[in-house]
């Protein structure tokens, strides 16, 4: 799937069976995929941690969601996503986090689940905020594009 989305949209369309919004892939993510390839092929089990959103109703790829990497030694995993604008502000990327945190929570990996999202994104916070993410302040940082606030997802295990 990583090489066919480097392709090209029709090479995608034909290897995943699902119309590709043409907003998809977004360029941070585009120039993201050879890095993420190189990796996989060192590594395969670090494709199990990415997903594609796709909107069943459409049958498209809208986004895509996944661990920005393979969990560290500590178990630690960092989120990251994103939706192409006709399909933001309607619930889906809510949606497919709630699905992938559940996800991790069966992976007995994983210790801690934390994202990251720029101060002035306020879309992202609102998905992180009603997926229960839980803002450490004392964790942000600030970069030459803004304050960097740093959330963590309370992981429940019995």
């Amino acid at each position: 799937m990583i090489q066919a989305t480097i392709n090209g949209t029709e090479a995608l369309e034909k290897t995943s069976g699902y119309h590709v919004s043409p907003d998809w892939p977004g360029i941070d993510f585009f120039f993201y995929l050879p890095y993420v390839l190189e990796n996989v092929k060192k590594n395969d089990r670090m494709i199990k941690w990415t997903r594609l959103v796709v909107l069943k109703e459409e049958n498209k790829i809208i986004g895509e969601i996944g661990g920005q990497g393979n969990p560290d030694e500590t178990g630690e995993i960092e989120i990251g996503y994103s939706i192409v604008p006709d399909y933001q502000n309607k619930g889906y990327m809510s949606e497919a986090l709630m699905g992938m945190v559940a996800w991790l929570e069966e992976q007995s990996v994983i210790r801690r689940i934390f994202a990251r999202s720029y101060e002035q994104n306020i879309a992202s916070i609102q998905v992180l905020k009603h997926n229960h993410f839980v803002h450490i302040k004392e964790k942000d940082t600030e970069e030459k594009q803004g304050r960097v606030m740093m959330w963590e997802y309370p992981i429940k295990r019995t």
